[in-house]
């Protein structure tokens, strides 16, 4: 393990861009108070870099395309902020943090913890009040980080973070920081270098709260998912996950097998109603509507937004579509276990 100091003095952020001039500026603002901030211009086209000067941060223009990863990495060594920095918070450019995140992050950056994870929220205004995209993911982040992020922590075996809101001790990113990562997702081989070489814990913050953007649409919503699971298989894939004697590998078998039934169980079931064999279907129509209603309704008051009782029965449509993402991203994965250049679109911004 690598040897990490408690002295966290100075934090600095970093935030990678790609033709962010409509975003940048208030991220850069909602983080400028708390840490020295800094944009990598991932080859813009348009005016991010002027927006993101203007908005009081220093600039590190690319002027050529070549990727998230490949762009912090090129900003980390080029400026030297491994050396200058205690922390680095990695942000993405339409994140709006709050006012305490640094500070909240720090409180949990305790001796050996390599990476703190902010918790995410996403941003809803009352402008999308109805869209159900915006509400499942709302909704998503709000179970899994109560129970699966939570729990992961608390026996250090999270098994992804959040590329838009985490902090890192510098020590770590320069242990794994790579200009060329080879996995779709970057911060996928981030966790499980993490993981793999024992550099430290990684550990999810609640307090430090992160306001994000997400997709508003099916096709991007779609998009996003699958690029997300299909860099969670290819690291499964290139790191070995749960073949390994390790508190690590086992908690992943025990989450792949809760994806295994949760992919197959459904269907399953569902088949073998329609044919007679188990339950009366209104039954299970019933107990189906009973069981989300159990979590929509606190999700409901913990965000404040009555909105997700009503959407409930979105939420069920949409989670049979989540199945066919893990089933394309699991074929995708046969078919690209890595790839060459970490790239991707993000979806629009609103």
């Amino acid at each position: 393990m690598i040897k990490l100091r408690h002295d966290v003095a100075r934090v600095g952020v970093l935030i990678a861009t790609k033709d962010g001039e409509s975003t940048i500026a208030d991220t850069i603002r909602s983080v400028a108070g708390q840490a020295d901030v800094y944009v990598v211009s991932d080859g813009s086209t348009d005016a991010t870099a002027r927006v993101a000067l203007d908005a009081g941060a220093r600039v590190f223009a690319l002027a050529k395309n070549v990727g998230k990863p490949a762009a912090i990495y090129r900003a980390v060594k080029a400026l030297q902020l491994t050396k200058a920095y205690d922390l680095l918070a990695i942000l993405d450019d339409d994140t709006i943090v709050a006012p305490n995140f640094i500070e909240e992050a720090r409180k949990s950056m305790k001796p050996g913890v390599a990476i703190v994870v902010g918790r995410t929220i996403t941003r809803w205004g009352d402008d999308r009040p109805w869209n159900v995209w915006l509400g499942c993911r709302a909704y998503a982040y709000w179970r899994y980080q109560l129970t699966i992020r939570r729990a992961q922590s608390a026996f250090n075996v999270l098994n992804c973070i959040s590329g838009s809101n985490s902090v890192y001790r510098s020590e770590l990113l320069d242990q794994v920081l790579v200009e060329r990562t080879p996995y779709i997702v970057d911060d996928t081989y981030w966790t499980l270098e993490t993981h793999r070489r024992k550099l430290g814990r990684i550990v999810y913050a609640p307090r430090a709260h992160a306001f994000v953007q997400d997709p508003t649409t099916f096709g991007a919503w779609y998009k996003q998912n699958l690029r997300w699971m299909w860099g969670t298989f290819q690291g499964i894939w290139g790191h070995r996950c749960g073949r390994k004697a390790s508190r690590f590998d086992f908690a992943y078998l025990l989450l792949m097998l809760d994806w295994f039934f949760y992919v197959l169980g459904g269907p399953l079931v569902l088949g073998l109603v329609l044919v007679g064999i188990w339950w009366n279907p209104f039954w299970l129509l019933i107990g189906t509507f009973l069981g989300y209603f159990v979590w929509t309704i606190p999700a409901a008051i913990a965000i404040k937004k009555w909105r997700l009782v009503f959407m409930t029965p979105a939420f069920i449509a949409i989670d049979w579509l989540y199945r066919l993402v893990f089933l394309h991203a699991f074929l995708k994965t046969i078919r690209r276990p890595s790839v060459q250049s970490c790239r991707w679109e993000s979806p629009p911004r609103y």
